[in-house]
């Protein structure tokens, strides 16, 4: 008896393990490539199905085209390739779908990255993908001779005929791709609509090829609104890629793709897209979308008006008038307070009504400096530490205190950093830890509890800007050497030897190997160690890939302006103070430049962090009472 019972039992387990197997691999997928989709359109088309929905920024690496649109996907990373190469698509007698122009494309890529990328056709050769439609999209599914499994080369709009097809498509592969034209037409879009409901079970994936007026902004050239439908799920797109409601990447689709096949790949740049429970989740991405554009023209506004102060100050500073000083230290106390105001006004919403936000921000900074200046306290002191201190509750307590500001802002149009802190926020850390301990450091005579602080406050910004907290790897590195700066000069007293700099070097290396160490065992790791660990197996092409980018976005962001302008000017203005010989404690300042120095160097928009610890440096000369005019 007992051994019938264990035969049913083992029976049984085998049985559910290979249903629920059989299930998975029955899982298939559709893509459908749109000519564009509006928010509008997207909550016609999906109103009798569950979905999930959010944005994705279609940028790719230059040469932009849709060819760099398709290959992205289809790779799992951004590329970019040339329009000329594709020269149109054939169906062969065996029924496969061959790409004209696709050895080229694909040369240019490999010649271009110097890695050997995966295709998404190549990975799935043996479970197939199909294709409709007539244009390049087909690319997305492709294996490395130019050719998908079969499908059809000419689509015709008619329910019976697209059901018919997808059927018989989808029965001899995991995946359909289909080029869909809605061409603003309402009769299209209901087409489509009765298309999806009649496919229950089958994952759809919706992305426009290009932004629709509805979408195009100003500002927005690149974001456009997805939809995946997967079983009844309904609310917000999301990935571990962007850790942001509303948001998934180009890299997310290949890999929720090869998932839903059955695959995975261990270096692939994307996550899997997952879809948050939200009621009412069209009017929640509407909100977003509204909420995005207006933080971004809030952030253009104010680093502009950063830009311009600087450009004023050294114009007075060149004039050497006591007036002309007064009034910079009056600009300089504005920025200084407008930064701490702009972050805690990051606790509410106020963002969604520009003309609300501006008037209400504005008018408190006005306030408030008038109200401190001529004060017996220090100001700069004073709102560093308040800066610094909602800074830090933000990073480990609530990221959206900081995204919600101007200085903390990702640019989401970018594409580029979607989580953790900007360049930006990074040098205001920065700049105001050391100006706030210098600060409080003045107001406590015990030399015990100084140096606790000191390593409290400077070992505080490492963990800030961690893998596992700010996410920002430049700034890290310079958090670390701010660190061992402060060490040096506060709690060895500058006394240099051999056994010093060992310790210096010892403690440096311990930080950086713990922060790796803790990262990789993370099971969201950072842009940084998934590059390490894709370096270890796509070799150096991955370094000079990398290294081509982050260069070229440096180089652009430092020459053109304004920025380049803001930092010529500040550079002359430290240049004119730094002659004058009553400067008290220039030790101050040279800390701040080195570290402003690392944090520009290490980081591609680094120059927007050295803008702003100098901004901190100028700021504190100035109103020492240091600006007597130079001696000749």
């Amino acid at each position: 008896m007992r051994k019938s019972l264990s035969i049913i039992v083992l029976a049984l387990m085998l049985l559910f393990v290979i249903t629920n197997k059989s299930y998975a691999i029955d899982k298939k997928s559709i893509v459908i490539l749109l000519d564009e989709l509006d928010l509008d359109d997207a909550s016609k088309l999906l109103s009798d199905v569950g979905f999930g929905i959010g944005f994705m920024n279609l940028k790719t690496r230059k040469p932009y085209s849709f060819e760099s649109l398709y290959f992205s996907i289809g790779v799992g990373r951004k590329v970019g390739v040339e329009s000329k190469h594709y020269k149109g698509l054939y169906k062969d007698i065996d029924g496969s779908i061959n790409i004209i122009g696709f050895k080229d494309m694909l040369d240019e890529i490999y010649d271009f990255n110097h890695i050997d990328m995966k295709l998404l056709g190549n990975r799935l050769r043996n479970k197939g993908i199909s294709y409709m439609g007539n244009d390049s999209s087909a690319i997305i599914g492709a294996d490395d001779r130019g050719r998908l499994k079969s499908g059809e080369i000419e689509l015709v709009y008619d329910e019976k005929w697209l059901i018919d097809n997808t059927n018989r498509h989808l029965s001899k592969s995991q995946i359909l791709i289909l080029s869909y034209n809605i061409d603003n037409r309402e009769g299209r879009l209901n087409l489509l609509k009765n298309y999806i409901k009649k496919l229950k079970g089958t994952s759809i994936l919706i992305v426009p090829k290009s932004i629709s007026g509805g979408m195009r902004h100003i500002i927005n050239r690149s974001i456009v609104p997805v939809a995946y439908i997967d079983g009844n799920k309904k609310g917000m797109l999301q990935s571990i890629s962007t850790n942001r409601e509303g948001f998934i990447t180009l890299e997310d689709i290949s890999v929720e793709l090869l998932n839903n096949s059955e695959e995975d790949d261990a270096l692939a740049i994307g996550n899997r897209i997952n879809i948050l429970k939200k009621k009412d989740s069209i009017s929640h991405v509407r909100s977003i979308f509204k909420r995005t554009i207006n933080l971004m023209a809030i952030a253009y506004l104010f680093h502009g008006l950063v830009c311009i102060a600087q450009v004023y100050s050294a114009y007075y500073i060149y004039r050497g008038s006591k007036e002309g000083f007064d009034r910079i230290n009056f600009y300089n106390h504005l920025i200084v307070v407008n930064i701490f105001i702009s972050i805690l006004m990051g606790i509410s919403n106020l963002h969604i009504n520009i003309a609300l936000y501006l008037l209400i921000n504005l008018l408190t900074t006005y306030l408030v400096t008038v109200f401190i200046m001529g004060r017996a306290i220090d100001p700069i002191g004073l709102f560093a530490t308040l800066t610094y201190i909602l800074i830090i509750f933000g990073i480990f307590f609530n990221p959206e205190i900081l995204y919600n500001s101007y200085i903390g802002f990702n640019n989401l149009f970018y594409g580029v950093r979607y989580y953790g802190l900007n360049n930006g926020v990074m040098g205001v850390l920065l700049a105001s830890s050391i100006v706030s301990y210098l600060f409080i450091r003045k107001l406590i005579s015990s030399e015990f509890w100084n140096k606790a602080i000191c390593i409290a406050y400077f070992m505080l910004n490492i963990i800030a800007l961690s893998a596992n907290y700010g996410a920002n790897t430049g700034g890290f590195i310079t958090s670390t050497l701010l660190f061992l700066i402060m060490i040096y000069i506060y709690i060895l007293d500058r006394r240099f030897s051999l056994a010093s700099l060992s310790i210096l070097i010892f403690i440096g290396l311990i930080i950086f190997i713990s922060n790796m160490y803790f990262d990789y065992l993370s099971t969201e790791k950072s842009h940084a160690i998934d590059f390490l660990l894709r370096l270890k197996t796509l070799g150096i092409g991955e370094v000079v890939n990398i290294y081509r980018v982050k260069v070229g976005e440096f180089i652009k962001l430092t020459i053109l302006p304004p920025f380049s302008v803001a930092l010529i000017s500040q550079i002359y203005s430290l240049e004119r103070l730094f002659s004058i010989v009553d400067i008290p404690d220039k030790r101050k300042g040279r800390i701040i430049l080195i570290v402003g120095l690392a944090a520009f160097l290490l980081n591609d928009t680094g120059i927007i962090a050295f803008i702003y610890m100098l901004h901190y440096l100028i700021s504190l000369w100035v109103h020492n009472n240091i600006l007597s005019i130079p001696k000749t």
